[in-house]
């Protein structure tokens, strides 16, 4: 009976740390339920008649102590850290640098605006949003702030 707690006890361990890989808590479950299984053996097995209620407890003490050590050790060294860096990214992606011109910059209105399009600043191309709500194309413009997804601009009289 002893043999066959042990396999149960194993056996469950061994599926506990094959959730690590297998999604969906199957393997899980089933060496959980391997485990006290094997606990549920040790406390009311008829094979072991002889052994007072102290052994049994102290039995099923040492089969969730040696589990939890087994599988805490596990996470700890195998699982977290070799996985870990195995089987994960660890590349990090450079912010871009800021490309919109200055409060004050000055530039050309390449279509209408009214009040969004687009602007020549500083030898690029930006979308904008006038300020006034509607500049003609070829207007003189000046940014006043940057938004989110584009310029907020004014335009400039002539």
């Amino acid at each position: 009976m002893l043999a066959s707690i042990a396999i149960l006890t194993l056996f469950g361990i061994f599926l506990i740390m094959l959730e690590t890989f297998l999604p969906g808590w199957v393997a899980g479950i089933l060496g959980t339920i391997s485990i006290l299984a094997a606990v549920t053996l040790a406390l009311i097995s008829e094979d072991l008649v002889g052994w007072g209620t102290g052994s049994r407890l102290a039995l099923v003490l040492g089969i969730l102590t040696f589990s939890a050590a087994v599988l805490l050790t596990w996470l700890h060294f195998f699982a977290v850290k070799f996985f870990h860096r195995a089987l994960t990214l660890t590349a990090s992606v450079a912010a871009p640098a800021s490309t919109a011109p200055a409060n004050g910059a000055q530039g050309v209105a390449l279509t209408e605006l009214r009040p969004l399009g687009r602007a020549e600043i500083g030898g690029r191309h930006y979308d904008v949003r006038c300020q006034s709500g509607i500049a003609s194309a070829g207007s003189r413009v000046e940014v006043i702030a940057a938004e989110p997804g584009n310029l907020l601009v004014r335009s400039i009289p002539s």
